[in-house]
């Protein structure tokens, strides 16, 4: 190989390192003080990470966020960014100047070191970018678009796009700021749709606003059954998927509901599976069964549940499993188990507890299931084997859910779940 294409590698190389170096934020080498004079040579605003090296949520803002292209380009550009570790004691007086008193903080400031934004927790790259570019004046606050939004109650455009960020704007919320702005919030929406009507709302942005401020269905509820009215435009325009799941999500939490409270009407709602809702149930695969004898399987199973008739639960719930054959998800096998677990504060009936290893074991044949899912599901077993006596098959399936626990992405939740199944291996 000559020099001269050995050169161009080597420039190719130098030009990947490049690239992949300034496409993530480029932390400032130096003291506060030192960041806030270099943002005043450039005429730059200041952004402030407070960071500690144990903070699992501040490891992932440097993963997932700080290292998307798209932020590094903005920030850079914007800002001189600096990593402030709050556990060093030459950052012991800027922690204390700007009271940061929870990890990760986040502060955008002027070159003068005052505060225009502050940031607390895990925020998704496009939000984190938006608050960036509030702090530079480039977009709106969420309070300054509200009054703008008062002043324009025609504007439903700006209503729209005020609504689509309140979810992330409340959730920085605590205390009073919370109530006041969560009633506001949903005046805001129930204007909106009075203006607009589920008829026009056919739309993906509008529907977004339906699944994020209307999570639940009530009783002659007249935003579902406009949903079902509308259901081929909706389909059309959003997509069937998304439309399918929505509805099957609030009609079948209704039920459940329903159920729980102990409320026996819910046979006459499932008769809308004969008629309106056929065209949303109808075309779901549910084995052998048809879906008004699938889903009213499953309504009588949890109705007797939560009247603690566990025979007629479980004779329910086996006939579904029967009928429904290798359509049965992983999750239908376990959900009840869990809420039989949650009824009885995890203390079962004792002849329950042959009845639902069954499920449990069934449940693990899906290789699909989530790493956290599989441990609990570990961990119910070795509860059914225990409490049947069987410590050495307990044992194994505690052991087993450990290791798998391993697997966990999120470090807090495996140390949490790998502590609790230490526990209980303990008091084999």
């Amino acid at each position: 190989m000559s020099m001269k294409h050995i050169a161009f590698k080597i420039i190719l190389v130098f030009a990947g390192l490049w690239n992949t170096a300034s496409a993530q934020i480029n932390f400032f080498e130096g003291t506060f003080r030192e960041a806030l004079t270099q943002a005043k040579k450039e005429k730059k605003a200041v952004f402030i990470d407070f960071y500690a090296h144990w903070c699992e949520p501040c490891k992932i803002m440097e993963k997932e966020v700080f290292s998307m292209p798209e932020v590094g380009e903005y920030l850079n550009r914007k800002f001189v960014c600096c990593k402030l570790n709050v556990e060093a004691p030459e950052n012991k007086e800027t922690v204390q100047t700007y009271q940061v008193s929870v990890l990760p903080t986040m502060l955008f400031l002027n070159e003068k070191g005052e505060v225009l934004r502050t940031l607390n927790g895990v925020s998704a790259p496009d939000a984190f970018i938006r608050e960036a570019m509030i702090a530079t004046g480039e977009a709106l606050s969420f309070e300054q678009l509200y009054n703008k939004a008062k002043k324009n109650k025609k504007d439903l455009q700006l209503r729209q796009e005020l609504l689509t960020e309140a979810p992330a704007f409340f959730s920085t919320l605590q205390g009073y700021e919370r109530q006041k702005w969560g009633i506001r919030i949903e005046t805001l929406f129930e204007e909106y749709l009075a203006a607009k009507t589920v008829e026009h709302m056919d739309n993906p942005e509008d529907f977004m606003l339906l699944v994020m401020f209307h999570p639940q269905k009530e009783k002659n509820d007249p935003i579902f059954d406009a949903l079902i009215r509308h259901y081929p435009a909706y389909v059309a325009n959003v997509g069937k998927a998304e439309v399918d799941r929505y509805i099957i999500g609030l009609f079948n939490s209704y039920i459940i509901s329903l159920c729980r409270n102990g409320k026996s009407e819910y046979k006459q709602e499932l008769e809308r599976l004969n008629g309106d809702l056929g065209v949303v149930y109808g075309e779901i695969p549910f084995g052998k069964l048809t879906a008004f004898e699938a889903i009213n399987l499953l309504a009588d199973g949890y109705y007797n549940l939560y009247r603690k008739n566990t025979d007629l639960f479980f004779d329910k719930m086996n006939q579904y499993f029967d009928g429904a054959g290798e359509v049965a998800t992983a999750n239908n096998y376990t959900m009840p188990v869990e809420d039989l677990f949650s009824l009885y504060q995890g203390k079962i009936p004792e002849n329950a507890y042959p009845k639902v290893i069954p499920w449990l074991e069934k449940s693990l044949e899906f290789p699909q299931m989530s790493t956290q899912l599989r441990a609990r599901v570990l961990c119910l077993l070795g509860e059914c084997y225990k409490e049947m006596g069987n410590l050495e098959k307990a044992k194994q399936c505690f052991n087993q859910a450990f290791l798998v626990s391993a697997e966990v992405e999120d470090k807090v939740a495996m140390v949490k779940l790998q502590q609790m199944i230490k526990n209980r291996l303990e008091n084999l």
